[in-house]
């Protein structure tokens, strides 16, 4: 059994309280993709290892032993880095980023390094926290962009010769009487999200019945891809933040 002991940055998935004073919370890390960690509770006020800093999408530095096939790795430093500034204290933000952190602790489950998804991950989360006008849109923008790491990112382009939107096949077609294929409506509507980059995020113009309505097809989506995904259980509280 290997045991390495390094640093390594990671995003707060989920948390599971273990007892009083310890955590068990599932990372996505930068060098061993995703891993368990028993978090303990600073004996002393002065230390940095605060469990609240244990969030959903919250960044981390991590100092950890790993050990090849550990269930359970144990973290002996970690602090918040970067800082948030907006993201635990805006309702809407924060219930984006319980809504996210539970989609990827659904779908994200390799325990081996993937830098390109990471620094995706790692840059989205930090422009959520700083985007101050256009952040309605971003998880749909996020989903729809992270399914190109997770190997079913739609192609081709809505046209006057691709006005349906195959979900089994994740492209465009003429041909609407098939299966798992969408309207000419939700086609279109999910064709806004095509080519947009998160700087992109204010020219993305939807209703509240239209978010909700492409969120329902980015599910959709996604299940079937993934359907050991199953029923995200944070799906209608982001819902019910997004009609007030």
């Amino acid at each position: 059994m290997t045991l390495i002991t390094q640093k390594t940055r990671g995003i707060v998935l989920q948390q599971i309280k273990y007892s009083d004073s310890q955590i068990i919370a599932h990372i996505y890390t930068e060098h061993f993709g995703r891993q368990a960690f028993m978090f303990r509770k600073a004996k002393s006020k002065k230390s940095g290892n605060s469990l609240n800093m244990l969030q959903p999408l919250f960044l981390l530095e991590i100092e950890a032993q790993i050990k090849d096939k550990r269930q359970i790795q144990r973290a002996r430093e970690f602090r918040n880095y970067p800082h948030f500034n907006e993201l635990p204290f805006n309702i809407f933000k924060s219930t984006i980023a319980i809504f996210l952190a539970e989609i990827l602790a659904r779908v994200l489950k390799e325990e081996e390094a993937n830098f390109e998804l990471f620094n995706f991950l790692h840059h989205a989360i930090l422009l959520l926290d700083t985007e101050q006008e256009h952040f309605v849109n971003f998880h749909l923008l996020f989903l729809y962009e992270l399914s190109k790491y997770l190997g079913f990112y739609p192609e081709h382009e809505f046209s006057q010769r691709g006005t349906y939107f195959n979900i089994a096949e994740g492209a465009y077609t003429e041909h609407q009487n098939l299966k798992f294929v969408l309207n000419k409506k939700e086609s279109l509507l999910l064709s806004q999200l095509s080519g947009k980059g998160f700087h992109q995020l204010h020219e993305i113009k939807l209703s509240r019945i239209q978010r909700h309505d492409l969120l329902d097809i980015l599910i959709q989506y996604y299940n079937y891809h993934l359907p050991e995904m199953g029923k995200v259980k944070s799906l209608d509280v982001l819902k019910q933040i997004f009609s007030g």
